[in-house]
C-alpha cells in the first residue's frame, strides 16, 4: 500500500520557521512512513492567491499587511477549508485563532513535540484517514478509508473495491455505512455506497474514475445530487 500523502503548507515572514519546518518534515517521514509535500509561502497574500490545494495549513499569525487571522478568515470565506494549526509567540491571541476556526494553536519558539502533537491530531481530520482492517489472502491488513473506491453488497457478503484488489466483509452494507467518513461516502443505492472523490460524473448512474457504472435508486437520487455538491464545494479540493 502507498503511504498517506499529506500537502502541508506554511505561512510565515521568517526565513528560520521555513528552514526549521523544513527539517521537521524529513524527520516526521521518516518517523510516521508518510510522504509530506511542503509548500511554503513567505505571506499571507501570497498564501490567498494560492491554487494549490493544501490539507494541512501552518499559519503564523503575527505577520506585515494581512496577519494570519485576517488570512484565515478570507480562506474560509474562499471555501478552502484547510486544518489549521496557528503559530504565534503571543498566548493571549490562542481566542482569536479559535474563533475563525483553527483547530490548534502552537506557540513561538516552536516545540518539536508539541508541533508533532498537533500535526497527529491534524491529520485525524482529514477526510477518510482513518483506518480499516481487511484481510486480502487471509492476511490482515489496515487500509485508510480515503482508498476505498466503492462498496457492493453481494448477498451475505460485501465487496470492497479498491484499485484493482476486490477484499470480501462479513459486514452488512449498513455496518460499513456507520463506519465509514460520512463526508467522503454516499449511499447511492441499497446494494452500493460509493467514493465521492472516486466520481467523475452523475446522470442516470454514477460513472467512476476507473469506468465502473454504479446505479443510483430513484429515491436517492436527489440526497446523492445534494451529498456531492456539498463535497465538491467543500472537501473537493482539499
Amino acid at each position: 500500500m502507498s503511504p498517506l500523502q499529506i500537502t502541508l503548507g506554511i505561512c510565515d515572514d521568517e526565513s528560520h520557521v521555513h528552514k526549521f519546518i523544513s527539517q521537521f518534515v524529513e524527520l516526521y517521514e521518516q518517523k510516521y512512513a508518510c510522504t509530506i509535500q511542503l509548500v511554503h509561502f513567505y505571506s499571507a497574500q501570497e498564501l490567498l492567491n494560492s491554487q494549490i490545494n493544501l490539507n494541512i495549513l501552518l499559519l503564523d499569525i503575527d505577520m506585515p499587511e494581512v496577519d494570519g487571522i485576517e488570512a484565515a478568515s478570507q480562506l474560509r470565506h474562499n471555501q478552502k477549508h484547510y486544518t489549521i494549526i496557528m503559530l504565534s509567540a503571543k498566548r493571549e491571541r490562542f481566542k482569536d485563532a479559535f474563533k475563525i476556526g483553527a483547530y490548534r494553536f502552537v506557540t513561538k519558539p516552536i516545540d518539536i513535540l508539541e508541533l508533532e502533537e498537533a500535526i497527529n491530531d491534524a491529520e485525524k481530520t482529514l477526510l477518510g484517514y482513518s483506518s480499516i482492517t481487511l484481510k486480502f489472502d487471509n492476511v490482515p491488513c489496515k487500509i485508510s478509508q480515503y482508498k476505498i473506491d466503492y462498496l457492493e453488497a453481494c448477498g451475505d457478503y460485501v465487496k470492497i473495491i479498491i484499485g484493482e484488489n476486490i477484499y470480501e466483509s462479513n459486514n452488512s452494507l449498513k455496518s460499513w455505512k456507520a463506519i465509514l467518513d460520512e463526508r467522503l461516502f454516499i449511499d447511492c443505492h441499497k446494494s452500493y455506497i460509493v467514493n465521492m472523490k472516486s466520481i467523475v460524473t452523475i446522470d442516470k448512474d454514477i460513472l467512476l474514475k476507473n469506468g465502473t457504472r454504479i446505479p443510483i435508486s430513484r429515491r436517492k437520487k436527489n440526497d446523492v445530487l445534494q451529498a456531492y455538491i456539498k463535497f465538491d464545494t467543500h472537501y473537493n479540493r482539499i
